[in-house]
């Protein structure tokens, strides 16, 4: 496939805006880098969606003494001033493509969504409860831990399932993050970064991105400009479309949560634009599910990712995934495909084990996988203590079908699966396995 087909005139300008501080006031509006938040404006988008009663909406910073909890996504206030599409397309306008144009962010800032379902939930709908510490031993295995939060808390009206909930808190959430990414239009940017894969005049390695994201049904689930993952064929994209918030998340598994925030700013992504020219050729993203039913659908997953990789002249191929041990089955067999293809792979994952379990590290591999960087592992037990500031909604913690934490503002001991989205934030953190 020619590479210009892939990328030709995907170029974006991210305009990024600073904030250091965040306060309510009679407006909504971005001064120097403090942003003021104007309470009616959320009101009047929460009064768009039949599903939602209403809105409470706070502030914490890091270091702080808090914790959030009920968390549903983390996400980046942002908005497309220049080029087609908005951004959250799917969500918050038509799902025309993006990645090209002008997008501004406002960095150091995160949307956290919070709320509590009414209606009971068992198996694979279970919503596994998770919180977000502030400070202390539990920070640093938190995703949206280091930035400023606004915590969004929706209350719901009576009578509404789960699913209108969750599609209306998401609506909802996606609406605001771009209100708020208005505030900065019209103003100069700190500063701007150009993301854009422009042709390489010399000889390097050609390295393309395999993303195994998680789609099996409410509360598990990513949608796709707008659309749930399903059972679709694994897809070719521009990682400027996820960068403008083509991905978004609907991922309550605890710690297989994946923020939207995250899935906009991979670190895996990131790092490969940063190479991209000076030691690799980044030549594009392969996006395929994980947790397919049978062994048949994932192996079709695992090839047909593998051949589009292929087919945009991959030497060598980055893979990762979220989920759990049935995902691992599909991750390694898209390993070994690309390795079949003579597509050198290397596997980035965390480990399922707990220190001293006797557990295996690894549920599935193949012979194919001798490259594999490990995050760590995912279920260390800590003490994170007792907090000044509880935020998100009721005090009750529900981490698992049988186990209830009546004041999460008290000291709590626990493994690291309770933090929100442990299982890449164990990468981000710098965490890694040194013994084994």
């Amino acid at each position: 496939m020619d590479e210009r087909i892939v990328n030709e005139d995907m170029k974006l300008i991210v305009a990024e805006y600073p904030v250091t501080d965040v306060v309510f006031g009679k407006r909504t509006a971005l001064e120097g880098t403090r942003l003021m938040v104007n309470l009616s404006d959320l009101a009047a988008v929460v009064a768009e969606e039949e599903a939602l009663a209403g809105i409470e909406a706070a502030v914490c910073r890091p270091g702080e003494s808090a914790r959030i909890i009920h968390v549903l996504d983390a996400v980046e206030a942002m908005v497309k001033v220049e080029g087609p599409g908005t951004v959250y397309p799917g969500f918050v306008g038509p799902a025309v493509t993006v990645g090209h144009g002008v997008t501004n962010k406002l960095t150091g800032l995160l949307l956290v969504s919070t709320t509590e379902f009414p209606e009971p939930m068992v198996g694979g709908l279970f919503f596994r409860d998770n919180m977000i510490d502030m400070s202390g031993p539990g920070q640093p295995y938190c995703q949206a831990s280091h930035t400023i939060n606004l915590v969004l808390t929706y209350r719901p009206n009576a009578g509404v399932s789960n699913r209108e909930l969750d599609d209306a808190v998401r609506r909802a959430t996606l609406h605001i993050a771009q209100l708020i990414g208005r505030a900065s239009a019209g103003l100069p940017p700190a500063r701007q970064r150009t993301c854009e894969l422009s042709p390489v005049s010399r000889d390097l390695p050609r390295v393309a991105y395999i993303d195994q994201i998680m789609s099996q049904t409410l509360m598990a689930r990513t949608f796709i400009y707008g659309q749930e993952l399903g059972d679709s064929l694994p897809t070719l994209i521009h990682p400027n479309e996820l960068i403008d918030g083509a991905i978004v998340t609907g991922n309550y598994k605890t710690h297989q949560k994946v923020a939207t925030y995250l899935h906009c700013n991979k670190p895996l992504m990131m790092e490969l634009y940063r190479r991209h020219g000076v030691d690799l050729n980044f030549v594009g993203m392969v996006i395929n599910r994980g947790h397919r039913e049978n062994h048949m659908l994932k192996e079709r997953g695992a090839q047909y990712s593998a051949k589009l990789a292929k087919l945009i002249g991959a030497d060598g191929a980055v893979i990762a995934f979220e989920g759990g041990g049935n995902a691992t089955v599909d991750f390694m067999l898209t390993v070994q495909a690309c390795e079949r293809l003579g597509i050198r792979a290397v596997a980035e994952m965390y480990e399922h084990a707990a220190v001293g379990s006797g557990e295996f590290p690894i549920v599935y591999h193949v012979p194919e996988a001798d490259a594999i960087v490990t995050r760590g592992a995912s279920k260390e037990v800590i003490t994170a203590p007792a907090v000044d500031c509880l935020l998100g909604g009721s005090r009750r913690l529900r981490t698992t079908p049988s186990r209830t934490i009546e004041d999460a503002s008290q000291s709590l001991t626990l493994d690291t699966n309770d933090f929100f989205g442990v299982e890449w934030q164990l990468g981000v953190s710098g965490f890694t396995a040194r013994e084994y």
